[in-house]
C-alpha cells in the first residue's frame, strides 16, 4: 500500500522538477517531453494493489528501463 502512495508522491515531484526546468530554462521540447512522459508513467504505476494487471507490470518495465537509461545518458554524457 505504501508503494502506491510513493509512486503518486515520485510523479508528483516529477511534475514539480519538470515546472523547475521550465521556469529555469525555458520551454524547449526535448527538454520537456521526457520528464512529462516519466512522471505520467510512474504517477500512473500508483494503483491499489489488487489492480494490478500485466499492463501496469509492462509500464514498470517501460518506466524502469527509462528512467536508468536517462540516468545513465546524463551521466556518462
Amino acid at each position: 500500500m505504501i508503494h502506491m502512495y510513493l509512486y503518486r508522491l515520485c510523479g508528483v515531484a516529477g511534475c514539480v522538477a519538470v515546472a523547475a526546468n521550465i521556469s529555469k530554462h525555458g520551454w524547449h521540447p526535448v527538454g520537456i517531453a521526457p520528464g512529462v512522459i516519466f512522471s505520467a508513467l510512474v504517477f500512473s504505476l500508483g494503483v491499489t494493489p489488487d489492480r494490478r494487471t500485466i499492463s501496469w507490470e509492462i509500464r514498470y518495465l517501460i518506466t524502469s528501463v527509462g528512467v536508468l537509461s536517462l540516468a545513465a545518458f546524463r551521466f556518462f554524457r
